[in-house]
């Protein structure tokens, strides 16, 4: 499990990330075909997740074995206010869940308006 802060975002951009997930005793990446994936981010002043992105709705896309990228588009981006954010991602498959990240993520307002 991953635990501590990703690097600063903008609220003026799109964001992506790509994350490979390992098995823990033998260092090889997960088949994650069939993989359910849910990544979100929640404000932490009270606890309302603001953006989702699972595999149901396209945002996580498994990408190779073992590797997934989560990916919010500017509008989505957009509704963020400056702030650092909580984060979370749980991984489930073959009938087991399991806590892929906690963590958080600080956004910086992006100043310009958009293009």
């Amino acid at each position: 499990m991953y635990i501590g802060s990703f690097p600063a975002a903008s609220n003026r951009q799109s964001w992506s990330d790509s994350f490979e997930v390992e098995d823990a005793d033998t260092g090889e990446d997960i088949n994650l075909s069939g993989a359910s994936i849910v990544f979100e981010i929640r404000d932490p002043r009270n606890l309302l997740t603001i953006l989702s992105a699972t595999t149901t709705n396209g945002k996580v896309v498994i990408s190779d074995t073992g590797v997934f990228t989560v990916s919010f588009s500017l509008s989505d981006m957009q509704t963020l206010y400056p702030l650092t954010y909580e984060v979370g991602c749980a991984v489930a498959i073959n009938g087991e869940t399991m806590q892929y990240i906690i963590g958080t993520l600080p956004i910086l307002d992006g100043i310009v308006s958009t293009t």
